[in-house]
């Protein structure tokens, strides 16, 4: 059986739909469901509610689960450094509790979705690869590394079986407007409301975007990647697009203009982060294959 742990997230739905369609054994796992979600499934698919955040309710979800894909987080760039003990009591303490109740369920393999973009730091090599040095400058990629480190561990100690996705930033239907997380959700909700859009420094920073669907194909061939894997891999496009690309790419799927609004840069991100992903394409035999501008359209078409 498979866990997916934050089920009802951007992510975790869309791989739900993509697992069910492969009549997968599934147990959906979040705080809480939308009830028109889970009512999409009938009795395909085991939901259960439980937080992330109280260990006895989430190691009573681990029965019978042989690979975990852990998609839970709280925190997001967006949020710089302004809430780093929150960020610990809530994505580093819950986690290292929720591995130790898997080692102790006996589940064979984890899959935890890290960050691509925030875990290097300034000054990685271009493209990045997964050697390069991990210096991050924010407490979201730090506490994203501290759990790849206790997965690694466990990994070493107990043999767990891991494949740690380190993710760009990932777009489509479905994905909600956060303050603080994410642009393209950001820009499709001012588009919306026809509101301005609040450009960060001079909006040259560059980012790859992978789209959903791709994403969910290289959390699925993790699931079933044969062998005892224990493995660190970048999950994104392979290209990087400046701010302002963004916005014009969606200007010209909307016909519409944003007025534009600067303000200084954040210091807790980084200028460039593009992923080298050959190590992906090698082990899981995938790549990605929707077009940025052919995503944004049926990510817009979603919104309409």
């Amino acid at each position: 059986m498979i866990g997916i742990y934050g089920a009802n997230g951007f992510i975790g739905r869309h791989l739900v739909r993509r697992l069910a369609n492969e009549n997968a054994l599934i147990r959906a796992v979040s705080r809480k469901f939308d009830k028109p979600f889970v009512q999409t499934f009938g009795d395909q698919i085991e939901f259960v509610e439980a937080d992330f955040r109280q260990p006895l309710d989430m190691a009573s979800t681990l029965q019978d689960v042989d690979t975990v894909v852990q998609l839970i987080s709280t925190s997001s760039p967006g949020m710089k450094n302004d809430y780093a003990i929150a960020d610990i009591s809530e994505n580093v303490i819950p986690h290292v509790q929720f591995l130790q109740a898997c080692i102790q369920a006996g589940v064979r393999r984890y899959i935890f979705i890290s960050s691509g973009g925030t875990v290097y730091g300034p000054g990685a090599p271009i493209p990045t690869p997964e050697t390069s040095l991990t210096r991050p400058i924010n407490s979201h990629g730090i506490t994203k590394l501290t759990v790849e480190k206790y997965i690694e561990m466990h990994g070493y100690i107990d043999q767990l079986e891991y494949v740690i996705l380190r993710v760009a930033n990932p777009f489509g239907p479905g994905q909600e407007f956060r303050k603080g997380q994410g642009l393209i959700p950001a820009v499709l909700d001012h588009w919306r409301k026809d509101l301005p859009i609040k450009i960060l420094g001079t909006g040259s920073a560059l980012r790859d975007y992978i789209f959903i669907d791709d994403l969910v194909d290289a959390i699925q061939r993790s699931t079933t990647l044969p062998g005892k894997p224990q493995l660190i891999m970048n999950i994104g496009s392979g290209q990087v697009r400046s701010v302002l690309q963004v916005i014009e790419t969606i200007e010209m799927a909307t016909g519409y203009q944003f007025k534009r609004e600067y303000s200084e840069a954040r210091t807790t991100d980084v200028d460039v982060a593009s992923l080298d992903i050959e190590l992906a394409k090698k082990a899981l035999n995938w790549a990605p294959i929707t077009n940025f501008d052919d995503g944004i359209r049926k990510t817009i078409a979603e919104k309409r």
